[in-house]
């Protein structure tokens, strides 16, 4: 019995050896085994790999045909082992990656999240808890343990050029030939409608792949002077230039915010969100379909503030991470502008995010004031800032001119993931509905922060209505929470619903209607009578057009990646001159009580650093008029100023210069200390 296994086990071991030594079957079997354990990753199940090559068995061997390309390189290598063992854990963390981001995020692993991974390091105590991280760290010092013991126990083997040369050009083909029959056949879905549906449809590598080359619009075929023409004579040229109404137009874009009633079959403690009820039952409102679920706030903001259409760009694409890092396009800021309007951006989460402190300047925003230039807000138990603050910083950019304004806010309060268990400091608003602990802590937890945002709406309304010049209020949800349900769980059945009110401090005719997100600021603006914009004007007068769509995507090509035959010969948008925080910071005065040096001023924020002389210098924020210059004496001539210095070090801004006088300088009781 013994010498039979021994004898099995020998010959087992034989196949596997002779098998190793055949690149192109080799790098076949394992390409299917790692495409397998990736796939069942992405699907949160054992066999889910298994599943996918069930359902979808065209797609699972696409997706394997690249890695096995890859694999029969390794055979040019001659420690061929640890050549194989790298390019695996790469795909595999690849893979865990994916898999931690679908259950922290609920919206899977893409080529842009690269692009945002400083600003996203400092999400991560948000998102994984302090064990969580540990575990993160080991599994990492793990893996490169393994591939430098790997590399250094691996055994050279002898590089036979010309089978492994034939084995990469026979795999290279096959794949070519595949990809290119699909593409004939129409295989490869123009675009994703909802990206992890996507994933599952057809395997992550394929579409972490195609996120990483497919960027920007495609020219449509009949692209030219006459087609943009015709488009143009149908939507008509007249701009607005005495509308019936110019008030102010107030937009908020509600962080993950949606009615807790659109839940069935769940009974609240009480009514999280009465302030949005009552306004959705008394003004014109309906139902939004966004582009994102669960995340991908900027993409419906770049839908709302542009008018554009995200299905006729890239896979996964954010236009603010790509196109519009150096281009500028045609958005209500600009439009608005014709009317003498002064354009205000407002967010209370870092201004870095998504390179908004760049990316605003080219949407035609003239100030911009993120997280950092606000002092005094409370941020909830996951540490995201309350919505609250934002009443205060709407109500001064309102003020701040003497003109009409726009003022587009961005909240940030109810962003997930939310705890599963209680945390410190929370608050809950129970429920009835469901029986899972964790899921039921979920949402427990998130219907408070929809009450707390509620609030912030009712509290919005109430300072609009009392304000003495005309306003118009936008309210919508960017996407739905990233909470475990599905679309069954719903009123609207689609996990793409959001919900917009539009209400008035001024009598405004109620015309409910639902809407694309691409479509709302127009929406928006007709109910006024303005019709700035050659999109606007697509969506108010063309939208029920049999080819909306393609004159949609013509106007979206040529205004960003084609000739800009709409605007005609040399027009150009302009960057702004944008100013960050709407509030001037600035420094007043130096003074200290004994050894103790105070920096005198306006508007100083948790983010405001003291430089001297081009040197940052430690600092402590006291109050908006008081900071303390730490381990630093002054001397006459120091040029001092106030730098706003992100969490992850990087600069918004700076104050005016002040230069320092030692006979400024006086052993006083430092006045106005407001303590926060």
């Amino acid at each position: 019995m013994i010498n039979m296994l021994s004898h099995l086990k020998n010959k087992i071991k034989e196949v596997a050896v002779h098998i190793w030594n055949v690149p192109i079957l080799f790098s076949f079997i394992w390409s299917v085994i790692i495409v397998l354990f990736v796939e069942s990753l992405s699907r949160h199940s054992v066999f889910g790999g298994i599943e996918f090559l069930i359902n979808d068995p065209l797609f699972f061997v696409f997706n394997t045909l690249p890695v096995t390309a890859i694999i029969t390189l390794t055979y040019f290598v001659p420690k061929r082992l640890f050549a194989q063992f790298f390019v695996t854990i790469l795909i595999v963390a690849m893979g865990v990656v994916n898999f931690v981001l679908l259950f922290n995020r609920t919206r899977p692993f893409e080529a842009v999240d690269f692009s945002i991974l400083a600003t996203g390091l400092s999400l991560v105590k948000l998102y994984i808890n302090p064990f969580e991280i540990i575990l993160c760290i080991v599994a990492i010092l793990a893996a490169i343990s393994c591939i430098v013991a790997i590399f250094i126990k691996s055994p050279k083997s002898s590089v036979n050029v010309k089978e492994t040369a034939f084995s990469v050009a026979a795999a290279t083909a096959v794949f070519s030939a595949v990809f290119m029959l699909f593409s004939a056949c129409g295989f490869f879905p123009y675009s994703f409608e909802d990206t992890n549906e996507a994933y599952d449809r057809y395997g992550f590598l394929y579409c972490f792949t195609r996120s990483i080359f497919d960027r920007g619009i495609e020219e449509p075929d009949d692209y030219s002077e006459h087609s943009v023409e015709e488009i143009l004579e149908l939507i008509g040229s007249d701009k607005t230039k005495n509308p019936k109404k110019k008030p102010n137009v107030i937009m908020i874009q509600l962080e993950s915010f949606m009615d807790p009633y659109l839940f069935e079959d769940l009974e609240f403690e009480y009514d999280p969100a009465p302030n949005f009820r009552l306004l959705k039952d008394n003004c014109t409102s309906g139902v939004l379909m966004v582009p994102s679920v669960g995340s991908g706030t900027a993409n419906t903001e770049f839908e709302v503030l542009t008018g554009m259409c995200l299905d006729y760009f890239g896979t996964g694409e954010y236009p603010y991470k790509t196109i519009l890092q150096s281009k500028n396009c045609e958005t209500i800021c600009y439009n608005l502008a014709e009317l003498g309007y002064t354009s205000h951006a407002i967010h209370n989460y870092t201004g870095t995010f998504y390179n908004r402190n760049f990316v605003y300047k080219n949407l035609g925003f003239n100030t911009f004031t993120p997280l950092e230039y606000m002092h005094s807000y409370d941020v909830n138990p996951l540490g995201w800032a309350k919505d609250y603050i934002l009443e205060d910083e709407i109500m001064t950019s309102l003020k701040s001119t003497k003109g009409k304004d726009l003022v587009f806010a961005v909240s940030v309060q109810g962003h997930g993931k939310y705890p599963e268990k209680p945390v410190v400091g929370e608050s809950l608003i129970e429920l009835n509905g469901i029986e899972n602990p964790a899921i039921k802590h979920q949402m427990e937890y998130y219907a408070y922060q929809l009450y707390e945002m509620d609030d912030f709406i009712g509290r919005l309304v109430r300072a609009l209505n009392s304000f003495d010049e005309d306003c118009i209020l936008i309210l919508y949800g960017d996407h739905q929470p990233s909470l475990s349900y599905n679309e069954e769980d719903i009123v609207y059945k689609d996990k793409h619903a959001s919900e917009y009110v539009i209400w008035a401090n001024f009598k405004l005719e109620e015309k409910d209607r639902d809407i694309e997100s691409y479509q709302l600021t127009a929406y928006a603006l007709e109910l006024v009578g303005i019709n700035n914009g050659l999109l606007t004007k697509l969506h108010q007068n063309y939208s029920d057009n049999d080819d909306y769509e393609r004159a949609l995507q013509t106007l979206e090509y040529d205004m960003l990646y084609g000739d800009m035959l709409s605007y005609g010969e040399g027009h150009e948008y302009i960057s702004t001159d944008m100013k960050m925080g709407n509030k001037t910071i600035s420094v007043t005065g130096v003074s200290y009580v004994g050894d103790i040096y105070y920096v005198l001023g306006e508007n100083f924020t948790q983010n405001s650093r003291l430089n001297i002389n081009g040197r940052d210098k430690e600092t402590l924020y006291v109050s908006p008029t008081v900071l303390i210059l730490n381990e630093y004496v002054p001397v006459e001539g120091d040029t001092i100023t106030v730098r706003q210095i992100t969490n992850d070090n990087a600069l918004l801004g700076e104050c005016a210069p002040y230069l320092y006088s030692e006979l400024g300088g006086t052993d006083v009781t430092i006045p106005d200390i407001e303590e926060d």
